[in-house]
């Protein structure tokens, strides 16, 4: 008769059940370490460098504006000021690129009174013929006019004057000053 180990295939089973519990308990032995001493591995420190920096809002552009009358091109740095009702007053100043003198802008953008006119080193006026329309366009803070007829030693009783030629302007107004001009 054939004999039967009963017990052989369960003691077999056990101890590698035990061995496998033997192998478990060394590997988690060092992670349950006792850490009084310190720190199992020793982590480098890293200086850190704060750097802070402070930008100030970014300042907007100067107003500026430009003025063709004939074949002359005036450049201006120029201050806008609002007087409310969409009426709106411009000072300018910049050079002549003819004399190499300062010229002076005054623009008037009002629905009542338009104006515009320069003003050169030797104090000849610029401005526009009795005859000439005068329609300035207003739109996202820009002021433009053209086709306007430009003339110098204009009579105001008269109307007489000499002529310079055509010319136009467009201004840009990137900040306003609530002020009314001196």
């Amino acid at each position: 008769m054939p004999s039967r180990c009963r017990g052989a295939p369960g003691r077999l089973l056990r101890g590698f059940g035990v061995l496998l519990a033997v192998a478990g308990a060394a590997i988690a032995a060092p992670a349950c370490a006792d850490t009084a001493d310190g720190p199992l591995v020793a982590e480098e420190t890293v200086d850190e460098e704060v750097v802070t920096t402070t930008t100030a809002p970014p300042e907007p552009p100067g107003s500026e504006g430009t003025a063709k009358v004939g074949d002359v091109q005036y450049e201006f740095a120029v201050t806008c000021h609002d007087r409310g009702a969409g009426d709106v007053v411009v000072l300018g100043a910049g050079d002549d690129p003819v004399s190499g003198g300062p010229v002076e802008l005054y623009l008037e953008a009002s629905f009542v009174d338009p104006y515009v006119g320069l003003r050169l080193a030797d104090e000849t006026r610029i401005e526009p013929s009795l005859e000439s329309p005068l329609d300035f366009y207003l739109q996202d803070d820009v002021i433009r006019a053209s086709a306007i007829r430009f003339v110098r030693d204009l009579d105001l009783e008269t109307g007489e004057a000499t002529e310079v030629g055509f010319g136009e302007f467009e201004i840009h107004c990137y900040s306003y000053e609530r002020e009314p001009p001196s």
